[in-house]
């Protein structure tokens, strides 16, 4: 989908700035190509935190392959960028290297330190915001079974609000979970529940806590998508509350829930993937639930579905999404509302995010783990 109101000649501005960026990241890199060293993505089991190990060797760099290859990623990423609806204004100055991807004859680079200090958004972008129709198109995607309400959102309210945690309180203080421990990738071994989503959320325990400092629980040992064996997905989230609630009420220092998914899409459109660090990233969504339903003009509140932390929640994923915005723009797509509640109603902080789809890898879901603890812990690090 292309971006309203982008004009041509800011475009034209974009991408000379690209190219030129492009130019200098590549000089630099050859200059630098001789002290690269070789090894694979952090796979967050054995290799301290997302540092490259393994023994240097020289490479066989040629620059002119190096940047035929840099010129079509670049074109891959800001098509993406566009259909992600991140408008190009937004993209102008940002550090051209967060568009490449090396060739593969390159290592990764290593780890950059983490990326959690947040700019506050300024009046002139708040005011922006309170555009329904701007935040229905940059922020929010509205699923068409349910309608969201400009009462629903108070941008100022929201971005007022403070989400940080206590880290310094005894005890673990988020609790990650899977209602469809199931989901996996198109390279994952179905015997081994750590190659889906499962190891996903196990690597985000394990960022969260070594880098950032947040105890986590990380639990696996129900799966709820699962009844003697076999799949059963309709009641998922049945099965899950009364043991979340409980793993809850034994830990009362949690403050932050995390569902984590992985989204399933028409495998049409291919895989959901950005670059962040030279490095093949999926794509992350965060999901919320407005427990209305919208059919044919007439809305249905689903009481049954009550949330009594809707409203905490939505200020919540507003937060994340603007993180995630300004921290590794094109990571997050769109968060998305739809007509359910899902695991969201237990506390005010609740996160349910999708890390990729049934056909990306799971590597490139790895890859969006690091990125994601930043977003997170910007937001709940105070």
């Amino acid at each position: 989908m292309c971006v309203a109101g982008v004009k041509m000649d800011k475009t034209r501005i974009f991408k000379a700035r690209i190219r030129l960026g492009i130019l200098l990241v590549a000089a630099a890199i050859f200059a630098q190509a001789t002290i690269f060293r070789v090894g694979g993505d952090y796979q967050g089991q054995d290799q301290g935190q997302g540092q490259s190990q393994g023994q240097g060797q020289d490479l066989d760099f040629n620059m002119e392959d190096y940047l035929a290859e840099i010129e079509a990623e670049y074109a891959f990423a800001l098509n993406g960028y566009l259909q992600n609806d991140i408008p190009v204004q937004q993209l102008i100055g940002l550090s051209d290297a967060i568009f490449l991807s090396p060739p593969e004859d390159l290592p990764p680079l290593p780890r950059p330190a983490p990326r959690t200090q947040l700019l506050l958004p300024s009046d002139e972008y708040l005011q922006q915001l309170t555009n329904f129709d701007y935040l229905t198109s940059r922020i929010f995607l509205v699923d068409r079974y349910t309608i969201l309400f400009p009462s629903d959102v108070d941008v100022r309210e929201f971005a007022a609000m403070d989400f940080s945690i206590d880290t310094a309180t005894n005890g673990p203080q988020v609790l990650i979970f899977h209602t469809h421990s199931m989901e996996d990738f198109v390279d994952s071994d179905p015997d081994d529940k750590m190659t889906g989503v499962v190891g996903v959320g196990r690597y985000l325990a394990e960022v969260l806590a070594e880098v950032h400092g947040i105890e986590v629980i990380h639990y696996y040992t129900t799966r709820f998508d699962m009844v003697d064996g076999r799949s059963d997905r309709g009641p998922s989230y049945e099965r899950m509350e009364p043991v979340i609630k409980q793993i809850l009420a034994d830990n009362p220092s949690i403050q932050m829930v995390i569902d984590l998914h992985r989204d399933g899409i028409d495998e049409s459109l291919g895989p959901l993937v950005t670059y962040i660090d030279g490095r093949r990233t999926a794509q992350i969504m965060f999901v919320n639930g407005l427990s209305r339903r919208y059919r044919n003009g007439v809305v249905t509140d689903l009481t049954w579905l009550y949330n009594p932390n809707q409203r905490e929640n939505l200020a919540f994923t507003f937060h994340l999404q603007l993180a995630a915005n300004q921290l590794y723009p094109g990571l997050a797509r769109r968060a998305y509302l739809a007509q359910f509640r899902y695991s969201l109603h237990m506390m005010p902080r609740s996160m349910l995010v999708e890390v990729g789809a049934q056909n990306n890898t799971l590597q490139e879901a790895l890859n969006a783990v690091y990125p994601l603890a930043d977003i997170i812990a910007a937001v709940v690090g105070g």
